[in-house]
């Protein structure tokens, strides 16, 4: 008989389900790992994909998908033989060497909090526009504490209120990205898409394929949250790889269709333009104005940055607070959350208070580190964990070739991350 989930086999099948009614659907899980994924750097996708174009760069966000989403689920087969409430820090001590444990989980954390840094800085530019908008003045700072406070307290409140809030602005920044560019779509030139810009061919675009790769690898980074989700969904393996599943689809979909949009109305070398600008988030909004000329389009652009920003922190906020959680053995009551949630969110709101421009800076960084504690490592353990408990009712499909594979992949994305920090990759500029 052909088993009905073939990302991953269960030799036995006895499940509890009396506790299932409490755990909520998987939409919300998937919901949580997009918002962590699909956040205010997607637009420096199409900026960073100019070099290759459309068509190599679909290519390469349809393989850093694959790798990254076994990759993750190669930690939910590790944490699914120790338990709920078991994070990264604890299999990667049982699983790797200690040095490599050391390095893994130092990367870890280095992403996790450099990420929650960048989410509130990109807040506090994009509230502080819309005030600014509004008619309002307000103080950088302040709008830093009060995002931090407020989505914070969310997250130290409950794991499920702050999932289902992380849902609810996924919700709003679907249907604002829809309002935003389906004028976009509508004016798609195909001509811009599929044929090769004047003067290349799609060979000569090929070298500018590597720089994409450690941009994308973090676009897709939703890791930190699977620990969380086992936890959620009461040890429930089918839930998480759904969810992981949908929320890889979803943030997919999305970029493909933010591509499209973009590439397909914005000419090859508009691109430099905005690259000379310092490729941020104004450049790219202007020129995108300079195609549709709306006064809603602004608006919804606006919304639409605020909400991605929201449920980007959200998102891996929940994954860095668990872990915090876990790896203390802080209780789980409001004392203990409450500890928690200082470790957590205080020191990235002291770095954005101290440094607040720093959002695109903080999202290349995270690449390398992603390489190491999100592919490489989740592999190798796969490898270890296979080997302590071969007769295990839950593995990931595909082997050893398959585990091989998604290390060879992370070699390959710190390879590109080196390079490009030395200058050595061809970047279209």
């Amino acid at each position: 008989m052909r088993e009905p989930y073939p990302l991953f086999r269960k030799v036995n099948n006895n499940m509890n389900n009396s506790i299932a009614k409490k755990e909520p659907s998987i939409m919300v899980g998937g919901f949580v790992l997009g918002g962590a994924m699909i956040g205010a750097g997607m637009f420096s996708l199409p900026t960073i994909m100019a070099g290759a174009w459309f068509i190599n760069s679909i290519v390469i966000l349809l393989i850093v998908c694959f790798f990254m989403f076994h990759s993750g689920i190669y930690i939910l087969e590790c944490i699914s033989k120790y338990g709920a409430g078991t994070n990264y820090f604890y299999i990667s001590k049982e699983l790797l060497p200690k040095w490599a444990c050391y390095v893994a989980n130092a990367a870890l954390i280095f992403v996790l909090y450099i990420l929650i840094y960048a989410y509130i800085s990109a807040a506090g530019s994009v509230i502080k526009e819309a005030s600014a908008i509004y008619g309002f003045k307000v103080n950088l700072n302040i709008v830093f504490i009060c995002f931090t406070l407020v989505l914070g307290a969310s997250i130290w409140w409950s794991g499920i209120a702050a999932s289902r809030l992380t849902s609810l602005f996924l919700f709003i920044k679907i249907v604002l990205f829809i309002l935003a560019f389906s004028g976009l779509f509508l004016i798609v030139k195909t001509d811009l898409l599929l044929k090769s810009p004047v003067g290349d061919s799609q060979l000569s675009l090929l070298p500018f394929v590597f720089i994409i790769i450690p941009y994308a690898i973090t676009s897709f980074g939703y890791h930190g949250n699977v620990c969380s989700l086992y936890k959620l969904y009461h040890e429930n393996e089918r839930k998480v790889v759904k969810s992981c599943v949908i929320g890889c689809v979803l943030a997919l979909v999305l970029y493909f269709l933010w591509i499209l949009g973009t590439m397909g109305n914005l000419p090859r070398t508009e691109f430099l333009t905005i690259i000379n600008k310092g490729g941020n988030l104004d450049a790219f909004i202007e020129s995108l104005y300079a195609v549709l000329s709306s006064p809603h389009i602004a608006t919804f652009l606006l919304w639409f940055s605020i909400s991605a920003v929201f449920c980007s922190f959200l998102g891996v906020a929940i994954g860095l607070f668990d872990y915090i959680l876990a790896s203390l053995n802080l209780n789980d009551n409001s004392s203990g959350r409450m500890k928690a949630a200082l470790l957590c969110f205080l020191p990235p709101l002291i770095l954005c208070m101290l440094f607040p421009n720093g959002f695109l800076i903080a999202i290349a960084y995270a690449g390398m580190a992603a390489c190491i504690w999100a592919i490489i490592c989740p592999a190798v353990m796969a490898l270890k964990v296979r080997e302590r408990f071969p007769e295990s009712r839950f593995k990931v499909w595909g082997g050893k070739g398959l585990i091989y594979a998604v290390i060879a992949f992370g070699v390959v994305g710190i390879i590109c991350q080196l390079l490009a920090q030395f200058n050595l990759l061809p970047i279209y500029r």
